[in-house]
């Protein structure tokens, strides 16, 4: 994943602000406590106990993804509700690439002894946001120091019926992603820079700072029963690919011209100095569904459109093993498909 590195910290208690080591562990979980949905169908026991007792009606789909200050994000460019919402959306996209119904979500929060009340209680009404919008109920969690930045952990529990993988692909079958592709890379760096303007800068900066999980389209896709393999792109359209295509072991030529530009992204490419189709291809956290369906899956591409509430462009082919891994440019000259996504340990493209 691309992520915004550098610094933007939201310390404590300047100007008077409290600080959570004012308040003390057990008080801040009690406050923090009454801003998420803590209780609903299915939670037997839910916060307060050592563990949370909770019903499930399908099979279980679980996990668990990380928000790390000055790694995942900046509070100069994104304010704590944002980073709340990013937090749970994040493993909501998750359980949408599954074709899953999320149900359960467990927080762990590392902060400084310094940072401000109101910052903490921020993310958690972000969070709060995320849930009440996906009908997602916080049964349990943490609260401990951080020896750097705010750090906010999320696990995520879910159902589904007919399960979505990476690994059902197959040659013949169409390539195909949900949205639009790269607008997070654009979001950020006019995030970065207010005083850069672009037609559609507004929409690209919250796609930045508040994805969209596309659970509706995850549900709408595996009830076709033609959908052979999906996942969420959050390294990259390129690096994601690659994902899909070696755990199918197959081959796949992606079509540049057909990916789906968002308005405002070949601007701000322009003012960033950068090639728009690098966004459009390595740049994540666009948490849109990459996914490979039968050739019946076109007549029927509207119609699930429609009901995921968002647009679904094919953007090319799976291919045979021995046909290789292809982009075919926009002059028709193929060149060999490569991840240069975000590296976490590496931290390079």
């Amino acid at each position: 994943m691309p992520r915004s590195r550098g610094s933007g910290r939201a310390r404590g208690g300047r100007g008077g602000a409290p600080a959570v080591a004012g308040l003390g562990e057990f008080a801040l979980i009690e406050r923090l406590a009454g801003l998420v949905p803590t209780a609903g169908p299915g939670v037997t026991l839910g916060l307060g106990d050592d563990a949370a007792v909770l019903e499930f009606r399908e099979r279980v789909l679980a996990t668990c993804d990380v928000q790390a200050e000055d790694v995942h994000f900046r509070f100069d460019v994104m304010r704590p509700a944002d980073v709340g919402w990013r937090a749970l959306a994040v493993n909501l996209s998750d359980i949408a690439a599954m074709g899953g119904t999320p149900r359960y979500a467990l927080v762990s929060l590392l902060v400084r002894p310094d940072t401000a009340v109101r910052v903490v209680e921020g993310i958690y009404r972000g969070l709060a946001a995320s849930a009440r919008a996906s009908r997602v109920i916080v049964v349990g969690g943490n609260v401990s120091r951080s020896p750097g930045g705010v750090i906010v952990d999320v696990t995520l529990l879910g159902e589904s019926r007919r399960v979505l993988g990476r690994a059902g692909a197959r040659p013949g079958d169409g390539l195909w992603i949900t949205g639009a592709v790269g607008k997070a890379a654009a979001g950020l760096f006019l995030a970065s820079r207010p005083d850069v303007r672009v037609r559609g800068g507004a929409a690209l900066r919250a796609a930045y700072r508040r994805p969209t999980p596309r659970l509706a389209a995850g549900r709408a896709l595996a009830r076709t029963g033609v959908v052979t393999a999906a996942l969420d792109t959050s390294d990259g359209t390129a690096g994601d690919l690659l994902h899909l295509a070696e755990a199918s072991r197959v081959g796949v030529l992606l079509d540049e011209a057909r990916l789906p530009i968002p308005p405002g992204l070949t601007a701000a490419a322009a003012a960033a100095g950068r090639d728009p189709m690098a966004w459009a291809l390595s740049g994540g956290e666009d948490y849109e569904l990459l996914f490979a369906a039968r050739p019946s899956f076109a007549r029927a591409a509207s119609r699930v459109a429609r009901a995921a509430g968002v647009p679904i462009t094919r953007i090319g082919d799976i291919v045979p093993p021995e046909a290789g891994r292809w982009i075919v440019g926009r002059g028709g000259r193929p060149r060999p498909l490569v991840a240069a996504g975000w590296d976490h340990l590496a931290g390079t493209r």
